[in-house]
């Protein structure tokens, strides 16, 4: 088993910092979330990566980095436009990332608390599960969160919702998936369906660095049963060989309190998932599977009779 050492890792935290959360009654996440870095990679540097008027007081980081806000991007969904804060976070991941000198990182945002070393663990344990070389994309397995990472929506899949609040693999992976380019301004025109829902961030934050990484336009219009034209089994195939997934509390992440509640729990991947795609385990009959398959169920029920009488 592959053993990382701490003085291999550097840490970038990203976004604004937080002094105070009112959804989660928390104060001086950002701080706290440094803290405990420093008492658990006390090897490991740390680089903050923020805009320019922040408060940094108090923020022990070996690297400050106070950035010019490149302002919000938009969408268009069909005639409302969106404006969202994909670039703030893309831009200010990979500034820090290029500050990055240890072969490896963490991408981690500011709103986010680090409470343990178990994701190291988890990537010495299973990074290197063997890949299939026709559907790696990455240098090696990047480690992801399964916060928002989705499956399926009233019974239909789901391609390409990839969580963005936490990376940790190789800088030079990290890099590909936080370019330097953002995303430019997106119109997305919905199809007609049953509780159809417009692409979600997570989807096109993935479509914008895969697309450059394989000289591809890529576009979606609609959340659920679009695959951009790259196949139904290209996504378990990308996340077998390409990520590694599992739930934040056994990675020793703090999501805090306004994620803890998010619906949709039984239809985040996870690790379980994971081994199920690489074929290393059946996924096991727990009680988030028969949750998940019985919304999957219910929903294409539901479709069903929505297609008949509409």
């Amino acid at each position: 088993m592959m053993k990382v050492a701490d003085s291999d890792i550097t840490f970038v935290i990203q976004g604004p910092i937080q002094r105070k959360d009112d959804r989660s009654k928390r104060e001086n996440i950002t701080q706290t979330s440094i803290k405990n870095i420093r008492n658990l990679f006390p090897e490991s540097t740390i680089i903050v990566s923020t805009w320019k008027g922040q408060n940094t007081d108090n923020i022990d980081c070996d690297t400050l980095l106070l950035l010019e806000d490149p302002g919000p991007n938009f969408v268009f969904n069909g005639k409302d436009k969106q404006q969202l804060n994909n670039n703030r976070q893309i831009y200010s991941t990979h500034q820090g990332l290029l500050h990055v000198k240890t072969p490896y990182a963490v991408k981690l945002r500011s709103d986010t608390v680090l409470i343990g070393r178990e994701f190291v663990d988890c990537y010495e344990q299973f990074s290197d599960e063997t890949r299939k070389e026709s559907w790696s994309y990455l240098t090696r397995r990047v480690l992801t969160t399964s916060t928002f990472f989705i499956c399926s929506h009233y019974g239909r899949t789901i391609h390409f919702h990839k969580s963005d609040i936490f990376d940790f693999g190789l800088t030079e992976d990290l890099l590909k998936i936080w370019p330097e380019e953002l995303i430019p301004e997106l119109t997305f025109s919905l199809p007609k369906a049953y509780k159809a829902r417009y692409p979600a961030t997570e989807q096109f934050l993935f479509l914008h660095w895969f697309g450059l990484l394989t000289q591809q336009s890529l576009h979606i219009n609609s959340k659920t049963e679009d695959d951009a034209g790259l196949g139904a089994v290209f996504w378990p195939q990308f996340i077998a060989n390409n990520l590694l997934v599992d739930k934040p509390e056994n990675l020793g992440i703090d999501i805090t309190e306004r994620f803890y509640k998010r619906g949709n729990l039984a239809l985040e991947y996870d690790l379980d998932d994971w081994k199920a795609f690489n074929e290393i385990a059946r996924h096991p009959l727990n009680k988030k599977l028969i949750s998940r398959r019985f919304k999957e169920w219910k929903g294409k029920v539901i479709q069903k009779l929505f297609s008949t009488f509409i």
